[in-house]
């Protein structure tokens, strides 16, 4: 059920202002009408518009807001980090367009341990984060983020169901405003340094454990290094859930972590410090003594 003041917003004639500024303007004024409207809507603090190419890391196409930190943090995020944002693994895991809330993906206990939510969320003030995302016809897709800071606090459940209401009002948006948002002329092209350091950071993440593991724990972590929480997992591989969670325990012992939060962090810190432009697992070379 949603709230009665979401729902006396969206009946507001300052809602039908902002739609009305949407539905009249063209380019880059038909999107920034639409961010200022959803930012009302839901109070958001920070909005950025992620496109994320075929086979490639993402293109930041738009980012409001003046925090200093985002700046590395934006960086650091092309650079990998996006492989253990709850919101990019959703994204290899569906076509469908809609709506994500970080509550949603993930538990909170676990990844409030990670390094991801230590790096973008806590170091930023920001405590929550909703996001719309779509395909785009290029094979990519476009994800528009949402966050929160600790001043404003969590999304409620009446907030999502507020973003919910609207997602075919983004979708519309978005989608008449793709060949704009991504058109090549306004996206640095990718290097071919970009093109192979993103293949090999893939194929590092689908090496990782392979030599450390075994065969069925190295097809669980693989999965758990996906976002797939244990009871996909185990249909996945057609597993009893204890089975599949017996399997998830040996790996967390032998790789000395605690959660798949730990997980995700121990990620980057691999891909951080070996070379990831060999075939080979990288956890292997990680684990060798000095």
């Amino acid at each position: 059920m949603m709230s009665t003041k979401c729902a006396s917003f969206l009946q507001s004639s300052e809602w039908y202002e902002s739609l009305g500024r949407v539905v009249s303007s063209q380019g880059a004024e038909k999107v920034e009408a639409l961010f200022d409207a959803i930012s009302v809507l839901l109070t958001a603090d920070e909005v950025m518009l992620f496109y994320f190419k075929p086979d490639l890391g993402p293109d930041i196409i738009v980012h409001r807001t003046d925090n200093a930190k985002r700046t590395r943090q934006i960086h650091d995020y092309k650079r990998g980090f996006y492989l253990t944002d709850p919101f990019y693994l959703a994204l290899e895991r569906t076509e469908q367009s809609g709506v994500m809330s970080l509550g949603e993906l993930v538990e909170d206990d676990s990844f409030e341990k990670s390094e991801f939510y230590r790096y973008h969320y806590r170091a930023t003030e920001l405590v929550d984060e909703v996001c719309y995302c779509m395909s785009h016809g290029s094979g990519g897709h476009l994800l528009l983020s949402f966050a929160r800071s600790h001043h404003v606090g969590r999304y409620s459940s009446e907030d999502i169901v507020a973003a919910r209401l609207i997602v075919p009002l983004v979708v519309a948006v978005l989608t008449a405003s793709a060949d704009y948002l991504v058109d090549p002329a306004s996206i640095s092209p990718a290097t071919t340094d970009e093109i192979n350091f993103h293949r090999n950071l893939k194929r590092a993440r689908s090496n990782f454990g392979r030599s450390v593991l075994t065969d069925r724990e190295y097809e669980v972590v693989q999965l758990l290094l996906r976002g797939y929480p244990i009871d996909v997992i185990s249909e996945r591989l057609e597993m009893a859930k204890g089975t599949t969670a017996v399997h998830r325990r040996n790996i967390y012992r032998k790789l000395d972590i605690s959660c798949q939060a730990e997980l995700f962090t121990l990620f980057i810190d691999v891909i951080e410090e070996v070379s990831i432009d060999i075939d080979s697992d990288p956890l292997s070379l990680y684990l060798q003594p000095l």
